[in-house]
Parts: structure tokens; sequence; C-alpha cells
């Protein structure tokens, strides 16, 4: 599919988009309904194992070629854009079945994918499992059951390539510029020496697919991940075992907090790969410009509040905390650092005008606290986002 196909795609994206998923929560609970109702009836699928807390964790498989794909997400249970572009893919597969780029997809491909790694996480909204341990960097010991359920697929299973899909945090820029980034890529390193193999190159190539095409709705805003190799990590871990493996990212769209625009660039993200795949198109790549994707740095503030009299010549740089209340996150501002902040940008700008900021009754602003509405003379701001 060309650009102009994939600008179709997102513009009847809501004849496809999977309703009551709006929301950054999603519970192991809220996805298992959902899997019930609208894919368990149309896709082969089991139960894999349990997570430390004996929820099930699912896989579902999809089509029925000769190249393997394995597909995973919310391994850190707060990361849940991806397995809501997942539910996408599956809805739009399942809808587009008479589709000739749908059926030669799956005729080539047989992908198998696991929604949802970590469901203790995801309920309690957590990046850990209920054991408190980071399943991402237990590809080694695979002390944790989730990990042990996933290695007992991937063997099984056997890919040809591997997706590992995560979302990262709002402080990311894609280059040192004011530029977000929206969606982050990684070509895992498979030693410490960061060498160059086919594999890594295969993988280099995928995510340029990917890349090239979603730089016509997000300009600059597609970042790349440092790649010191991390052999606890899972994809520096299957990387290394010859396997080509794609960390995606899903991050920040101006405005999109509970990221469902970011959602639609998730799966086209997919789509664009897995069509690579099933066409034989990744010779026609050059893995070279993998380089000229711009560096992740953490340059942004959720708000950034300037010349307040009583920290001048220093700004406010806020970060909002994620809490789950009432089965819904809210965003909570807190002050992370009170300095010169003039190579740092913001998705939210306030101008104090050198007159101080009042917090509920205190001037006295501190590192570490939570600000929900200032009063900067008569205007009374409320920093909150929900």
């Amino acid at each position: 599919m060309d650009i102009s196909s994939y600008k179709r795609l997102q513009q009847n994206y809501s004849s496809f988009e999977v309703s009551g998923f709006d929301n950054r929560y999603l519970s192991f609970e809220h996805l298992q309904t959902h899997l019930n109702k609208n894919v368990f009836p149309y896709y082969s699928h089991q139960s894999i194992g349990r997570s430390i807390q004996k929820r099930p964790i699912y896989e579902i498989n999809i089509g029925h070629g000769n190249t393997k794909i394995l597909i995973w997400s919310q391994m850190h249970g707060n990361e849940s854009t991806t397995t809501k572009a997942i539910l996408d893919l599956l809805n739009y597969c399942r809808l587009n079945a008479e589709n000739a780029e749908v059926m030669d997809m799956l005729s080539q491909c047989t992908i198998k994918i696991i929604p949802m790694l970590n469901p203790d996480g995801a309920t309690q909204y957590t990046r850990l499992n209920a054991n408190s341990k980071d399943l991402n960097r237990d590809a080694i010991d695979q002390s944790q059951s989730e990990t042990q359920a996933f290695f007992q697929v991937f063997k099984q299973f056997k890919p040809d390539y591997c997706f590992n899909m995560h979302g990262q945090r709002t402080m990311y820029s894609a280059g040192q510029a004011e530029y977000p980034a929206t969606l982050s890529f990684l070509s895992p390193s498979v030693n410490a020496n960061r060498s160059l193999n086919t594999v890594r190159k295969t993988a280099m190539q995928l995510i340029l697919s990917a890349f090239e095409t979603l730089q016509a709705f997000i300009p600059n805003q597609i970042g790349r991940y440092d790649d010191t190799y991390n052999a606890n990590c899972f994809g520096d871990h299957i990387q290394s075992q010859g396997i080509p493996t794609v960390l995606v990212e899903a991050g920040h769209y101006p405005g999109d907090y509970n990221r469902n625009k970011t959602r639609q660039l998730v799966f086209m993200c997919l789509h664009k790969m897995l069509s690579l795949i099933s066409q034989n198109g990744l010779s026609s790549i050059d893995y070279n410009k993998y380089s000229e994707i711009p560096m992740n740095h953490k340059l942004f503030f959720d708000c950034i509040i300037t010349n307040a009299l009583q920290t001048y010549p220093d700004a406010i740089g806020l970060t909002y905390s994620e809490v789950l209340e009432d089965d819904k996150i809210v965003f909570l501002p807190i002050i992370k650092i009170i300095d010169r902040l003039d190579d740092f940008f913001a998705f939210r700008y306030i101008d104090a005008q050198h007159q101080n900021i009042l917090a509920g009754s205190r001037y006295q602003l501190k590192v570490g606290e939570q600000l929900d509405k200032i009063r900067v003379g008569k205007e009374i701001i409320d920093l909150k986002f929900s």
C-alpha cells in the first residue's frame, strides 16, 4: 500500500476501531470480556499460562502462512496503547477478510499475538507484575510465571520475526528539537559490541518501512532508542538468538493523553511491517538509513511555568503522575524541577508575567509537590488533565 492508501485507512479508522477502549486504563477483566465476545469466536486462541495472581494469559492466532510472526503487548501493565492497536488490527482483519491485501497477508503469514503478557500489572496499572518484577529484565532468569509462559510459546512457535510492543512517557523528544517522540523504535543489539549482523539489519529494514510511511502523518515525531545491550531484556535476548525483533514504543501526540491518535499510528505501523513481510519487500529498503532516525532525548515536560516572581529566573517544570482512580487514569501535575529550562520543551506553557504564583494559600513551591491549581494575579489556572 502507498501513502495515499494509508491516508484513506486513517480517514476510515472509525469503521474498524474497537469501541469502549478510549481510556488509558485497560484491565485484564475488560480485555477478557472483549476477547470472549468479539475475538475468540473468530480466531484460534488458547491460554498459554497464568500470571502470578492466576489470571490467564492468552494467545490469538491469525493467518496460515509459512512465515511466523510473534507479537506481544503490555508486558508492562501500564502500557496499554499498543494492546488497543492490536485489537483494532484483529477487528480490521475480520471485517476485511475478503480484501485482497488482507487475504494475501494472512495466506503468507501465521501471526501469533499475546495481547496482554502482564495481566496483573495491567489491572493494577503498574509497570511491574504482582511480584514487583519487571518482566523485561527477566529474559535470562525466566523466574516469573509470565516469562515462563512466553518463552514456552516462543520455543514451540519458532517465530521468524518478533514485534515487542511498549509505551513510553511524554518526556521523550525525537532528536534535540521541539518534536515529541510520538513513536519510537529500536533494533536491539545482539551483543555488548553492538555488532551489526543480518538479523539486526532486517529489524532495521522493518523499522524503516514504518518510519518512512508514518512521516506523512507525524513528520519529525519518530525517535530511535539507544542500543546499549542488555541481555536481560526480551528484545536483546531474542535478537541475539537470530530472530529479527522490532521494539515499538507508543508515545505522546500533543493533546492526546489518552493516546487514541497514537493508537492509530501504531496500527498503521503494524500493518505496514506485516504487509512488507508478506510481500517479501525487505530487500528494497536500505538499512543504512536507520541511523538517520533521530535519537530520543528526555527534553519534554508536560507543563513549564516561566517568569514566576518567586522562582525567576528559574522556570518550573511539571510532569504528570498517572494515577488510577475509579477505573480511569487521572493525570496529576507534579513539580519535577525548578531550574533554568531554556533547553527544554513542554506541551503547555504558562507565562506568569513576573507575578507570584499562589498555590492554595502558599507562595513557596517545592520539587515533588502536587500542583493542581495556581493563581496568577486574578486568574485561576487548572493544571490537572483528566
